[in-house]
């Protein structure tokens, strides 16, 4: 795996390719050939009665699908693969034999395969690899059915990477056996084969990016290509104007009006693009609640009344700012807003929540401000503009509007659908950019670009929280769908 992520020269399948016992021209025609056979069992009704068959149509499984390696739904090949790859057991010829592993085994998280893509349980692949080399040996098949991200594929495939064996302690000798820590011979060098299957199409997806080789040098050819053009469309988003401008109140507001008055989305990229020497680029935003005091009712910024900024903490107690009456959070209502939301055609009712504080960046430096009148005035004439672009308006849990258990009070309400998530402008920035990765004709190269994309979205979501004196403030509870 580790040579076949670094070296371009292992991965261009440009001739004849085997798979399953067949020889096909190239590996097009692989796939090709074995998509067709997908297609043939997703016309079956029973085979769509498999119990954890994905809700999906045959066109998007067979998209996501890459036969017969991979398939977003229950995989009709893994008999030819037992077939072809498989060792039928002989009781009378076999005298398989191990010991019960015993050892302790400590794998720490900060390997780049690990950090690839994020996903909950997850468990190191070097850890994996050590139960994998003591049970198993070359060519041996091994099954994981609740395998996640595929770690166990990753581990089975680096079985056969002496670098690698060597970093977990052992030594491997010239006729490729394996030497434990306690000089005793236990394992061969050699690459192992995977089943690996999950009721998570996301899980199954990544998995398989995870276990199939892509080039990378096209790989980061592309991702650049397709950044700096969603940079150059939708940059002026994250335009803020600089501080230590020279008449700076008078600028703001004379560019806040400017964009107040802009017919199209074009006249306000013009406004950031002519004038560029005056603006940074936004890093991150922090939002804060909007609550209601119970003496006064007048509206109540959490972060303006509540937030020790030099402490880094949030008081228990503090004073409303119109009637100096002393409030916490337990008694006080939040403050709602309803909006008419176009991408479900229905109107919306969310908590109120604005803008307190933007960091930015001019060059390599970082600073802080409150956000301003042309701030604000960008945010309302995003939030009025339509997306050009798909993005996912699917109600929660797929059942209505409804989340079940899942729900929390004060956390989940007014956010009934999968974009209520995101800020309207990040909303924009990753629906231009799966616009883009859709478009690439290479197969492999688009599910690499998706692989990559999938790991990076949730960090552009709501779900981020704000911390206190780190360079990117952003922490997502694991494990949950709190904002």
């Amino acid at each position: 795996m580790g040579k076949l992520l670094i070296d371009d020269k292992a991965i261009k399948q440009t001739g004849p390719v085997e798979c399953l016992g067949l020889t096909f021209p190239n590996d097009e025609e692989r796939r090709k050939y074995f998509t067709e056979k997908l297609r043939e069992h997703l016309q079956n009704p029973e085979f769509r009665k498999i119990e954890g068959f994905p809700i999906g149509t045959d066109e998007d499984i067979l998209k996501l699908s890459d036969p017969p390696y991979y398939t977003a739904c229950p995989n009709p090949f893994i008999e030819d693969f037992i077939k072809c790859y498989g060792k039928p057991y002989n009781p009378e010829t076999d005298n398989y034999r191990r010991e019960p592993f015993a050892a302790d085994v400590s794998e720490g998280k900060n390997d780049p395969i690990y950090n690839a893509h994020s996903y909950h349980t997850k468990v190191p692949h070097k850890a994996i690899m050590r139960y994998i080399l003591h049970y198993t040996e070359p060519g041996d098949i091994v099954f994981d059915g609740f395998c996640g991200t595929g770690m166990t594929g990753v581990a089975a495939q680096l079985c056969g990477d002496k670098k690698v064996i060597e970093s977990l302690g052992y030594k491997v000798l010239d006729d490729s056996t394996i030497i434990d820590e306690d000089g005793k011979p236990f394992s061969n060098l050699g690459s192992r084969r995977a089943v690996l299957n999950d009721l998570s199409p996301a899980a199954t997806f990544i998995a398989y990016n995870y276990n199939t080789p892509v080039d990378v040098s096209e790989f980061e050819r592309e991702a650049k290509s397709i950044l700096k053009e969603v940079e150059d469309e939708c940059g002026w988003m994250y335009a803020t104007i600089k501080t230590n401008q020279k008449g700076y109140n008078d600028l703001v507001n004379e560019l806040a009006k400017k964009v107040q008055d802009a017919k199209t989305i074009d006249d306000v990229r013009t406004i950031t693009s002519t004038q560029s020497s005056i603006f940074g680029r936004i890093n991150y935003t922090v939002w804060s609640d909007v609550f209601i005091c119970p003496e006064c009712t007048g509206e109540v910024i959490f972060w303006n009344v509540a937030v020790d900024k030099e402490a880094g903490k949030v008081r228990e107690e503090f004073s409303c700012p119109h009637c100096n009456a002393i409030l916490n959070k337990r008694n006080m209502e939040r403050a709602w807003i309803t909006r008419f939301n176009k991408a479900i055609n229905q109107a919306i009712r969310q908590v109120k929540q604005v803008p307190v504080l933007l960091n930015y960046s001019i060059a390599k430096k970082r600073f802080e401000k409150i956000p301003n009148a042309f701030d604000m005035a960008l945010i309302e004439k995003i939030e009025n503009s339509d997306i050009p672009y798909w993005f996912p308006n699917y109600p929660m849990m797929f059942k209505g509007s409804e989340w079940g258990d899942t729900w929390r009070a004060g956390v989940h309400a007014g956010i009934t659908h999968v974009h209520h998530f995101y800020t309207k402008r990040n909303l924009w920035v990753l629906g231009a950019l799966i616009a883009l990765i859709i478009k690439i004709e290479n197969q492999r190269l688009k599910e690499s670009l998706f692989f990559g994309f999938n790991n990076v979205q949730q960090r552009h979501c709501i779900m981020n929280t704000f911390r206190f004196n780190v360079s990117f403030p952003s922490n997502i509870t694991s494990g949950t769908l709190y904002t």
